[in-house]
């Protein structure tokens, strides 16, 4: 069941990733910040030795190589605008701590921290780009203002958008140590996770000639859309660009931990003689965007690929194209959010043997 209605996604996800493109960049005049001398600081993720430093290994890539790719390359872009200094907290396959990163970081007087990393999954079933902020007020809304930007610059490369997250650890703090440490020492800080090195989906891009290099001008630029920067050199000019602020928090921000509240299907028609069932699917979860689902087609034993959610709507209509020779199939489909949390529906019988 590898096979799944992805077309017909994609253009589902086209519409949904522009509605949300235009809704963050409602035109609100942001006070430009070209003219003032901006640090930077581009933390490649991992390095050195033992299995947590070398982040995810899949498909032949090495995160802690990718990530000292990404942000050398980062690095050149950035410098290409005026009034900034670009710094790297590692340059080569070296173990640093986060603690250390993130003190580099307050040393250097850095206004602004992006860790670069890539991504994986136990499950190996999902795909996309997301970036992780703090759950804490301004910094929440500076991590949110620009991941929104990334975002963008992500979505047009064909990455998938998971959008911007939080999580918040067993102490009340922010989870991941990078942006713990960075908030700790006053200094704002996201992690980007571009693309998971153990999917087909997001492994086919990485593959494409030149695409560390296209991710780095897609960062680069949502950095200088972030902070109104131009370059004299190439003659980009983001001063006057406009963005919606998030909204700060007035308290801890949890991450969403349970799954779609609603997930139903019903049946609209069915043709054996074609294999198709075309499926009614509803799905709302009011904490976090729905935006993968799944279906089954044998009562739930298997399950096709991850398909992309169109969170414009909470109802939509897929086709399922089941094997000839399957009587009386049970669909069952699945909704996931943005956390990776999941809501599995009823089982519906179709009466009918498939035979074409």
């Amino acid at each position: 069941m590898k096979t799944g209605r992805r077309i017909l996604s994609v253009l589902m996800v086209s519409v949904s990733m522009l509605v949300m493109i235009l809704t963050a960049f409602t035109a609100v005049p942001v006070k430009a910040k070209a003219a003032t001398p901006i640090t930077i600081v581009i933390d490649p993720g991992h390095g050195g030795v033992g299995d947590r430093n070398l982040g995810a290994q899949y498909n032949g890539f090495s995160e802690k190589e990718l990530t000292l790719q990404l942000a050398t390359a980062l690095k050149a872009e950035l410098e290409k605008y005026d009034n900034v200094t670009v710094l790297l907290t590692r340059t080569t396959d070296t173990i640093l701590s986060l603690d250390s990163r993130a003190q580099y970081a307050k040393n250097v007087g850095a206004d602004f921290v992006f860790s670069i990393h890539f991504n994986a999954s136990n499950e190996h079933e999902f795909y996309g780009s997301e970036v992780w902020t703090s759950t804490f007020g301004n910094y929440y809304q500076k991590g949110t203002d620009f991941g929104r930007i990334v975002s963008g610059e992500w979505n047009k490369l064909g990455l998938y958008q998971k959008g911007v997250k939080t999580k918040i650890g067993s102490k009340g703090q922010d989870y991941y140590g990078i942006i713990r440490g960075c908030v700790e020492r006053g200094v704002p800080c996201v992690i980007m996770e571009h693309a998971y090195l153990d999917h087909d989906y997001d492994v086919s891009l990485l593959r494409t000639s030149g695409f560390i290099n296209k991710l780095a001008v897609s960062d680069a630029t949502a950095i200088a859309k972030y902070f109104n920067l131009k370059s004299t050199a190439t003659g980009a000019d983001y001063t006057g660009f406009t963005y919606t602020h998030a909204k700060k928090p007035y308290g801890r921000l949890y991450q969403d931990e349970t799954g779609p509240e609603t997930c139903s299907i019903k049946v609209l028609a069915q043709d054996a003689a074609s294999g198709n069932i075309l499926v009614e699917m509803t799905t709302h979860d009011s904490q976090s965007p729905v935006i993968y689902f799944s279906y089954s087609y044998d009562g739930g034993r298997t399950f096709c690929t991850l398909q992309m959610w169109d969170r414009t709507k909470d109802t939509q209509s897929f086709n399922i194209k089941v094997p000839s020779g399957t009587n009386n199939p049970v669909v069952v489909c699945r909704s996931y959010n943005n956390y990776e949390k999941m809501s599995e529906s009823t089982p519906v019988q179709v009466t009918g043997s498939f035979n074409y």
